[in-house]
């Protein structure tokens, strides 16, 4: 994303300008939590709802909290884990994955990845981390430009094809289309290279996938608690000017900040913000999709594994079993006493599936209902359902005429910074990541502390492609 800098250690900034962000989401508030603990003095979040966490959302239900937004967290999210220990947060592992094959079986998901061949995908995993070093080095210091465009807008289904890799195209129906985030031959290669880095592939491999306790709800009310965030502001309009840029709320109050963060939907923003033609040439390239999660109460299914995957329904995504059952996840035992409690009680799943406009709420119920009928079981209860606007994506023929270096390149400009998965990818550790790097950005352009380099993500990631190398050794 052009010159990125290293992060510089935590100072006070004697007279730092002051700093509006829109959105209390999880884009909103890291990136405000990074930027207070660097320093900043004068940072405020501006919230139009009356909660904060954005698709990061736990609902309470016999004393467990059950993720129907954001849910896993895994090895890569070293930031989100360092905040985590904070505010006095545990984890909770989940090891059992199973999915339901076309022909009928059904199967442990890693033997599904696998093949049965354990050296063929160590091999695939040391060939992948090669390739993936390659593209993060072209993405982080904008080199090749060209050809970093060419590769990425193709689907990531065919990238994975082009070089051999059959296993991780497994992988990714779970990791990718399971997960909200596009059918592999629909989705740019952009964001699963982006999504599917050699950490996430270390911890499916190594079975650390973790769900945080008490919630993600927890994480950021716990943040925003330490922070100044206004809840029930809803912006009408923003004035940018050469010297600052003023927040005006539809009840009429006013706030002026040096610098605006827009991490809300941009391509939304054009109501209360008057766009520059870059501003809307870009953003209005945008598309989402739709994701839809359902928290059910159900008699007679899975009770002894954490999730179960439905191979058609992925393969199929996109065609005439959109809405079916993605994956459902078993919630429930996050703690010793709750676990103790299991057998005693009803079982509780999160259950996710693709949605349009063309499927009602209702439709969808009805498609769980159906779903879970067919493997055995009953819902006795739906205690939610939450349809989000998901997976933000620039379009194949967009990333190829260098969408992406050209929504780099508004950054800092009329004094408004853009934040958020439009800009990185969905993913809660997407959007962290790029927010160190966008603090490093705003640092320097508002004070030229840090050094041009690499940052720690960098080695992180470095570091995770090499233990790849390792699983390929042995």
């Amino acid at each position: 994303m052009g010159l990125l800098f290293g992060s510089p250690p935590t100072r006070t900034i004697a007279a730092g300008p002051s700093i509006g962000i829109v959105g209390a989401g999880p884009a909103g508030l890291s990136l405000a939590r990074i930027l207070t603990d660097r320093g900043f003095r004068d940072v405020t979040v501006l919230e139009r709802s009356e909660r904060v966490g954005g698709k990061s959302l736990t609902i309470q239900h016999e004393g467990v909290g059950h993720e129907v937004g954001t849910c896993y967290f895994t090895e890569g999210y070293t930031q989100v884990r360092a905040w985590m220990r904070r505010y006095g947060m545990t984890s909770h592992r989940l090891r059992r994955h199973v999915i339901h094959r076309v022909d009928g079986t059904t199967t442990d998901f890693g033997h599904f990845v696998s093949g049965g061949s354990r050296a063929r995908m160590c091999d695939e995993l040391w060939r992948y981390g090669q390739h993936w070093l390659r593209f993060f080095t072209m993405q982080e210091l904008g080199r090749d430009r060209a050809t970093f465009d060419a590769e990425v807008s193709v689907p990531f289904g065919e990238w994975l094809r082009e070089r051999n890799f059959p296993g991780i195209e497994r992988f990714a129906l779970r990791s990718m289309t399971a997960m909200g985030y596009g059918h592999l031959d629909q989705v740019p290669a952009l964001y699963g290279l982006r999504w599917n880095t050699p950490s996430l592939l270390l911890s499916a491999a190594a079975m650390h996938i973790d769900e945080p306790v008490p919630g993600w709800s927890h994480l950021w009310q716990s943040m925003a608690a330490t922070l100044d965030v206004r809840l029930g502001w809803d912006t009408a309009h923003v004035d940018r000017g050469p010297r600052g840029v003023e927040v005006i709320a539809k009840d009429g109050q006013r706030l002026r900040f040096d610098h605006l963060v827009v991490s809300t939907p941009p391509d939304e923003c054009g109501a209360w913000l008057p766009l520059a033609d870059d501003e809307r040439a870009v953003f209005g390239r945008l598309r989402w999709d739709q994701f839809a999660t359902t928290l059910v109460v159900a008699d007679g299914w899975f009770r002894h594994e954490d999730t179960h995957s439905f191979e058609a329904s992925l393969r199929g995504a996109d065609g005439p079993l959109l809405g079916n059952i993605l994956v459902a996840r078993r919630t429930a035992d996050k703690t010793p006493v709750a676990e103790a409690r299991t057998d005693a009680r009803k079982p509780v799943y999160v259950v996710y599936q693709y949605g349009n406009r063309q499927l009602s709420d209702t439709s969808l119920r009805e498609r769980v209902t159906r779903d879970i009928a067919r493997q055995g079981g009953k819902v006795a209860q739906v205690l939610g359902q939450f349809r989000w606007k998901h997976s933000p994506k620039l379009p194949r023929e967009a990333i190829a005429a260098g969408a992406v270096w050209d929504m780099e390149a508004l950054q800092g400009k009329r004094r408004t910074w853009y934040t958020g998965a439009s800009l990185s990818h969905e993913s809660v550790n997407n959007v962290v990541d790029y927010n160190v790097k966008l603090a490093d950005r705003m640092e320097h352009a508002l004070h030229g502390y840090a050094e041009q380099t690499l940052g720690k993500w960098w080695w992180q990631e470095r570091k995770a492609a090499e233990r790849l190398v390792t699983w390929h050794n042995k």
